[in-house]
């Protein structure tokens, strides 16, 4: 099979405002190999970035799984590496895991693009048992085994996420489905490798503060008793769900309601400002 690039960095993205510096980091992250950066989201893209041949803007107002789901679909990479708006990609890392994954020749197996977060990009390395599902208390459920390892910022094959069927898009934000896809990897003999290093160093948004509300509430009061339901049976929870339809995304709302709403003349937002955030 031939591919377009060696790599699509995929994101679900609103901040559009941190687009350009993001892009811009990609160069020193991935000098060795060539890369696409696919956006999804409702706004354009800024003026100074339109003229970039290796940036793709998919246009959807859903939810951030919804919109990762649909991104994915439409990579031209080998590799696929999922990411956030918010993100400032570290030296030479895409190329040293395009590097690592090729010389395994392991379909299955999964960088886990390990990442630092803090309020103004202030955060420091995260301990190893971070990667580690037990590690945090809302994953020590009963369907999840205590060797299994998380991966927010996964960096794989495009052919095997496919063949997975990607995120769940029942879910609304994409916390919860990329710990599912994870678990679902692991359960079907896969395994996920640390980075050996930081790929990337990330603002940070608690609770409700910024434009984190939605993703807050989406996470507590929808996301989480969906996912507490499944993996809280016993055993392993993913074993019996490794693949699921690729195409799940149609399933979900077109319009992720707890970010984009209406205006009075029935018109919905058009820029990140039109939502009304501080930047």
């Amino acid at each position: 099979m031939s591919y377009k690039y060696d790599v699509s960095i995929l994101m679900p993205a609103i901040r559009t405002h941190q687009w350009l510096m993001l892009y811009g980091s990609l160069y020193n992250a991935c000098r060795e190999h060539s890369w696409e950066l696919v956006l999804v989201s409702p706004f354009d893209l800024p003026p100074e970035m339109t003229h970039f041949d290796n940036v793709k803007l998919i246009k959807d107002y859903g939810a951030p799984t919804r919109a990762a789901q649909i991104g994915a679909i439409q990579c031209e990479g080998e590799f696929m590496y999922h990411c956030v708006d918010d993100a400032i990609f570290l030296p030479d890392v895409i190329d040293g895991a395009i590097k690592f994954l090729r010389e395994q020749n392991n379909k299955k197996l999964v960088v886990n693009m390990r990442y630092r977060e803090g309020a103004q990009y202030g955060g420091g390395t995260l301990p190893g048992q971070f990667w580690l599902a037990h590690y945090h208390e809302e994953l020590r459920l009963a369907g999840i085994p205590k060797d299994y390892k998380i991966s927010c910022h996964h960096f794989m094959r495009m052919d095997y996420f496919k063949e997975l069927g990607g995120w769940d898009c029942k879910y609304e934000y994409i916390n919860h489905p990329l710990h599912d896809l994870m678990f679902r990897v692991q359960a079907d003999g896969g395994k996920l490798v640390d980075s050996p290093m930081d790929a990337t160093t990330c603002n940070h948004y608690v609770n409700k503060t910024g434009d984190h509300a939605p993703i807050y509430d989406a996470q507590t009061f929808s996301d989480k008793p969906i996912f507490d339901a499944i993996y809280s049976q016993p055993g392993n929870a993913a074993a019996s769900r490794i693949h699921i339809d690729l195409n799940n995304w149609q399933q979900s709302s077109p319009i992720w309601k707890r970010r984009f709403k209406y205006d009075e003349e029935g018109n919905l937002p058009e820029s990140y400002d039109d939502l009304g955030y501080n930047k």
